[in-house]
């Protein structure tokens, strides 16, 4: 039994996608990756999965509707074990009413809707007209067969003017949970950095509103963050929630992604090669995972490298950089992350001085 329990997996089923999100951290555009997996070695990757005793699998792209055989492959999760969690991740615009009914057939945990802004911002930001309008047809779907949704919020300069009427909108809307994360430096997002990424001080403001609407609206709505938002302040610890204490980054940890190829990383947010821990074509998932020299970046952290605003900082060795997507794609080194509300409050003290 490995001392680092595998909780989840995201597969990129295919990198394929029918979009062209602006701030899409793997660049994806109509192009599945070279010499990709088939069917029946995805079968052998949920096996081993299965052996590590993984909890949830996400089937993620890319388009992850786009894979052809994404039924096929959520019924040989049920067949190996019923009681893996199963979710996707989805722009929603390929779903029809039909898959919903498959979906709640065989009990997926909930599907992860990515909404962007109100209707004209969030069509921009996917460069597709008519987005939001069909992921409300989706999730009105999902309300009519019980089919359990959850709205993925991805804020950035575009929708943070308008993150309160995300907000309303999703108080009317109703869904399972809203996450919240900010965009990263990777892939297209990286490419349009100076026109995505929001400043450190918005991403001060955005911590604290979250908080305040998840106290405010507790009963109506689940808010919650993902990883890129907050670690090791009472602000931001309070964002994790109260049976939760952030202990670094788990990617590689007790997170996985497997890329279309097959290429194994800590977490699929990753994107850069140095983070690649193999490929299940050429080395077992079992031996991958077993071996620590495979995920050095968190199994082997060294909290005595930090850099930047992370140097001599008294919780690094809790912290770790935060978010290591996050902090990689910014700095090119995961011993330092400015997007830290522990810093940037620091930071705003002093220059009161």
């Amino acid at each position: 039994m490995s001392k680092y329990p595998l909780l989840e997996v995201a597969l990129e089923v295919t990198l394929a996608c029918n979009m062209r999100c602006l701030h899409c951290g793997s660049a994806a555009d109509g192009n599945n990756r070279n010499d990709i997996l088939f069917f029946q070695q995805w079968c052998k990757v949920i096996e081993d999965l299965n052996k590590l005793g993984v909890r949830g699998i996400t089937l993620s792209g890319g388009e992850p509707f786009l894979y052809p055989k994404w039924q096929e492959l959520l019924e040989f999760i049920n067949k190996t074990n019923p009681k893996i969690i199963k979710m996707m991740i989805t722009n929603a615009f390929n779903i029809k009413e039909e898959d919903i009914k498959f979906l709640k057939s065989i009990n997926l945990s909930h599907l992860a809707i990515s909404i962007d802004g109100n209707g004209a911002t969030h069509d921009y930001i996917r460069q597709t007209p008519g987005s939001f309008k069909k992921s409300n047809e989706v999730m009105d779907l999902c309300d009519k067969y019980g089919l359990k949704y959850v709205v993925v919020t991805a804020i950035n300069k575009h929708n943070f003017p308008i993150r309160t009427d995300i907000l309303n909108w999703i108080l009317k809307r109703k869904p399972a949970m809203w996450q919240v994360q900010i965009v990263n430096s990777f892939g297209r997002a990286g490419q349009l950095r100076d026109s995505m990424i929001i400043s450190r001080l918005e991403y001060k403001q955005l911590c604290e509103e979250v908080l305040q609407w998840r106290n405010k609206y507790k009963g109506q709505v689940r808010i919650e963050t993902a990883d890129s938002i907050g670690c090791c302040h009472p602000i931001t610890d309070a964002l994790l929630g109260d049976d939760y204490e952030w202990q670094g980054c788990n990617a590689g940890m007790h997170l996985l992604g497997i890329e279309a190829n097959g290429n194994i990383k800590g977490c699929l947010s990753l994107q850069d090669p140095k983070f690649l821990a193999g490929n299940v074509k050429e080395t077992s998932l079992l031996d991958i995972w077993a071996d620590d020299t495979r995920f050095p970046y968190t199994r082997g952290y060294d909290a005595t490298k930090m850099e930047g605003a992370c140097t001599g900082c008294e919780t690094a060795a809790r912290c770790k950089a935060g978010c290591l997507g996050m902090a990689y794609s910014l700095h090119g080194s995961i011993y330092q992350n400015s997007y830290c509300y522990k810093s940037i409050v620091q930071e705003a003290k002093s220059a009161e001085k």
